[in-house]
């Protein structure tokens, strides 16, 4: 079974061809952050559009499951299959528009990154978190602040930076 770091790029390539403007999130572009490397299964593209997308991988064999609100658009498409996890979220949120925006090279930037970990916070958030500010990066920690208090996880936040650091 081939490793999500050896085709997430194939993906975004073929998201791109399809009109989605693909922008890679989740463990993957925490991955570029870390100071320590961690396991994943899967790859996860934030999108502006899913137009086309289910039709498209299903032709290429994929089993591929969108998922919306009754009668509505799909908001994420999960794209299974050939030994590989691919799903593509929709932008949706003031908050996805500004951090797709912002993406730089079709990644998400340091911020957004843990502003996307700091709203999940299951545990593997919190260790993609710890070993991000453990890298020390620069930070723009008044867009993080921001972000947090808007999605009311700036608790997590502080917490995020007492324990990992030291503020």
């Amino acid at each position: 079974m081939p490793e999500p770091s050896d085709y997430w790029s194939t993906f975004q390539q073929r998201l791109a061809e399809l009109g989605c403007e693909p922008v890679l999130i989740g463990a993957l572009a925490a991955l570029e952050y870390r100071l320590t490397p961690r396991f994943t299964t899967d790859v996860d593209f934030l999108v502006r559009s899913l137009d086309g997308v289910v039709a498209a991988f299903e032709a290429e064999g994929y089993t591929v499951q969108a998922m919306a609100e009754p009668g509505g658009e799909p908001y994420v498409v999960f794209i299974r299959g050939k030994g590989v996890a691919v799903d593509a979220l929709l932008v949706e949120t003031d908050y996805q528009a500004a951090a797709h925006r912002r993406a730089v090279n079709k990644l998400l930037t340091v911020e957004d990154v843990i502003v996307h970990k700091l709203i999940a916070w299951r545990a593997k958030d919190q260790d993609d978190i710890a070993s991000i500010l453990a890298a020390a990066p620069l930070l723009d920690a008044a867009y993080i602040q921001r972000w947090a208090t808007e999605w009311q996880v700036s608790d997590r936040w502080a917490e995020s930076k007492q324990r990992w650091m030291g503020s």
